[in-house]
C-alpha cells in the first residue's frame, strides 16, 4: 500500500511540473528577470515597454487552458473578467490583447527571432533558442 501511494505522489508531482508555465524572451534579450507586477502591466496593455525600456511584442498561445492559468496567476483575472477587460480596452482605444499564435512551436520561433518579444509557454517545451525570465507554478 505504501508503494502505491508513493507511485501516485510521484505521478502527481510530474504532472504538476509539466503544467508549470514559464515566461520566455529571446536569447538576444538583455532581460534576465521580471516581476509579476511588470508582467501583468505588459500583458494587460497598461504599458507597452519591457523592463529595459524597449517596446514589447506580445504573443500568446491560442489555448484557453494555458491562457487561463497565466492570467489567473499573473493578472488575477478569470476568463470572464479578461473578456470584459479587453472589450473595454479595445472600445476605448487604450489597448489590444496580445497576438495569438496557434502552436507552441510558433511562439518559440517568434520569440527566438524577436529580441523584444515576450510570451509564456508550458515549461516542458523549453529549448535552447529562448531564455526563461520567470516560472509560474
Amino acid at each position: 500500500m505504501l508503494y502505491f501511494k508513493f507511485v501516485i505522489l510521484f505521478i502527481m508531482s510530474i504532472n504538476l511540473y509539466a503544467n508549470n508555465l514559464v515566461v520566455i524572451v529571446s536569447k538576444n534579450s538583455n532581460i534576465q528577470t521580471i516581476s509579476k507586477k511588470e508582467l501583468s502591466k505588459i500583458f494587460l496593455s497598461k504599458t507597452r515597454n519591457l523592463p529595459n525600456g524597449k517596446k514589447s511584442f506580445l504573443v500568446e498561445i491560442d489555448d484557453k487552458e494555458i491562457r487561463s492559468k497565466f492570467y489567473s496567476e499573473i493578472c488575477n483575472k478569470n476568463e470572464n473578467q479578461l473578456r470584459k477587460y479587453w472589450t473595454k480596452m479595445i472600445f476605448t482605444g487604450r489597448g489590444q490583447p496580445p497576438k495569438k499564435l496557434k502552436s507552441i512551436n510558433e511562439i518559440i520561433k517568434y520569440v527566438a527571432n524577436n529580441k523584444n518579444a515576450i510570451s509564456y509557454i508550458p515549461s516542458k517545451y523549453l529549448d535552447n533558442s529562448i531564455q526563461t525570465i520567470m516560472e509560474i507554478k
